[in-house]
């Protein structure tokens, strides 16, 4: 069962305000808001590392209604600022769930608002671009939300989330060098199924370390942030 029914609200940078329920983590949420449309995979979203620092708004009302399970895990853990969803399940059934959604939300410390209008927050972000916003108490005065609206953007997302050291995979026949800059689990699961054996590097990685290891190929991941953030990289 849900604890204690806490107010909370998304405030975007434009002076949008949309009230709901909060959930999850007790932090405030500052970030780029943006949307995904999928109407499953949820679990997979939520650790997907390509989304580090955003707070990410599911269009798809019902969400959580198989729970979760570490199995659809595509990184460490989540990367998000915030989350916003129509409806949040509190009653999972699948033969495969073994935790609620809420409580992998409070677990990962990822504050959750529900109970809006997703898709009229969707419909602004696709009108206006991708603006600014956070998630706090409903009770938040407007001078300290403005403050944290306010607050300088993020550009250190790759060095959060990819890889701290060189690790391997699979003993295919073909060997690939893998950039990890966020990389999702499901990625490399397909290349070590192709019959690959994988040499992970971290985004920091030089390119004589990377051909030190004399690849048949390399392959670099996507991730969160601008590439412009990384000029030594792509140098």
């Amino acid at each position: 069962m849900h604890e204690k029914v806490r107010k909370g609200k998304l405030v975007l940078k434009d002076g949008s305000v949309f009230e709901g329920t909060l959930y999850g983590g007790k932090r405030n949420a500052v970030g780029e808001v943006v949307f995904t449309t999928g109407m499953s995979g949820y679990q997979e979203t939520l650790t997907d590392p390509s989304f580090c620092g955003q707070i990410v708004v599911m269009t798809y009302p019902l969400v959580g209604n198989y729970g979760c399970n570490p199995l659809f895990n595509q990184g460490k853990k989540c990367f998000f600022q915030g989350f916003v969803i129509g409806e949040l399940c509190d009653c999972p059934s699948n033969w495969r769930n073994e935790q609620s959604l809420e409580d992998f939300l409070t677990e990962q410390d990822i504050p959750t608002l529900a109970g809006v209008d997703t898709r009229a927050i969707t419909r602004k972000i696709r009108n206006h671009g991708v603006l600014q916003g956070v998630i706090v108490p409903a009770e938040m005065p407007d001078d300290e939300v403005q403050k944290l609206l306010a607050l300088p953007a993020v550009h250190n997302q790759v060095e959060e989330v990819t890889t701290p050291e060189v690790y391997t995979m699979g003993d295919g026949k073909l060997h690939v060098a893998v950039m990890d800059f966020g990389i999702k689990r499901n990625i490399l699961k397909s290349i070590e199924a192709f019959g690959c054996r994988l040499t992970v590097f971290p985004a920091s990685a030089t390119a004589e370390e990377v051909l030190a290891c004399d690849p048949d190929g390399i392959f670099l991941s996507n991730g969160p942030g601008d590439p412009k953030d990384l000029p030594e990289v792509i140098e």
